[in-house]
C-alpha cells in the first residue's frame, strides 16, 4: 500500500520524510493557500525532500483551461501527479492526459458510476474521500470496498487512493480491505506511531538498564 502525507508543510515534510517509508506527497488548492506561498515555488520545494509523487489539482473550469494548467503543473516536478475534479470538464481533460502518458488522479469521487467513468478515462487515479462521505451519513470504508471491487472485475489498473482519513484505526481498515493507496494529515501519521504500553514498555527498559549501568558504575 502506498503512503502519502496531505500537505504542504515543509516542516511536516521532512519530519515524516525521516521515515523512510514515504511515498510522495498530495496537496490541493486549500492546502497550498493555507501556506501563503507562490503553488509553484511550493511545490518545487517539496521536491527538494520528496523523491516520490507529487500531487498537484488544477484550479481551472473549462476542459481546455484544465488541460493547459495540467501540462503547465506537470513540468515543475519530475513525478507530478495531476488532480482534476471528477466533473465533465475535469474527465475530457484527464483523457487527454492520458493519452501523453501524464498520471491523472481523479479526485472527489463520491459514487460508483463515477469510479466507472474514471476507470473507463484510464487515470491512474481516483480519490474516494473516506470522512466526507461518512458526514454524509454514508459509509466511506465499504464505499472504498465498493470502488476496489468494481475496478477488479472491470480488470482497470486504475488504484484507488483513500483521503480524508481521520484515525489510525481507519488507515489499518483500509490497508486490510486492500487499497491501494492512503493519505492522511501529519497529525493522523503520528498517531499511529502512538500507545501507551510502548512508552511503559521503552520507561521500564531503560529504567533497568539505568540501574545496571549505576552498579557497574559503583
Amino acid at each position: 500500500m502506498e503512503f502519502y502525507l496531505d500537505t504542504a508543510n515543509i516542516e511536516e515534510i521532512k519530519e515524516a520524510g525521516n521515515l523512510g517509508f514515504l511515498d510522495g506527497v498530495t496537496t490541493n488548492p486549500s492546502i497550498l493557500a493555507k501556506e501563503g506561498e507562490n503553488p509553484e515555488s511550493r511545490i518545487k520545494e517539496i521536491a527538494n525532500y520528496v523523491p516520490g509523487k507529487i500531487w498537484c489539482q488544477v484550479t481551472a473550469e473549462t476542459a481546455d483551461e484544465m488541460y493547459e494548467q495540467a501540462r503547465t503543473m506537470n513540468s515543475w516536478v519530475k513525478h507530478a501527479v495531476i488532480k482534476l475534479p471528477m466533473t465533465p470538464n475535469g474527465l475530457s481533460a484527464a483523457a487527454r492526459l492520458v493519452q501523453q502518458g501524464i498520471e491523472v488522479n481523479m479526485t472527489l469521487v463520491y459514487s460508483l458510476p463515477q469510479v466507472l467513468l474514471a476507470a473507463k478515462a484510464g487515470v491512474t487515479y481516483i480519490s474516494p474521500y473516506v470522512g466526507r462521505i461518512d458526514d454524509l451519513g454514508w459509509d466511506g470504508q465499504r464505499f472504498i470496498q465498493e470502488a476496489l471491487d468494481t475496478l477488479q472485475k472491470l480488470g482497470s489498473t486504475t488504484k484507488v487512493i483513500a483521503a480524508s482519513i481521520r484515525s489510525p484505526q481507519v488507515v489499518v481498515d483500509l490497508a486490510v480491505s486492500g487499497v491501494h493507496a492512503v493519505t492522511m494529515q501529519y497529525g493522523v501519521l503520528q498517531a499511529m506511531f502512538r500507545s501507551p504500553m510502548t512508552d511503559i514498555g521503552l520507561a521500564s527498559f531503560q529504567a533497568d538498564w539505568n540501574g545496571l549501568q549505576a552498579k557497574l558504575n559503583g
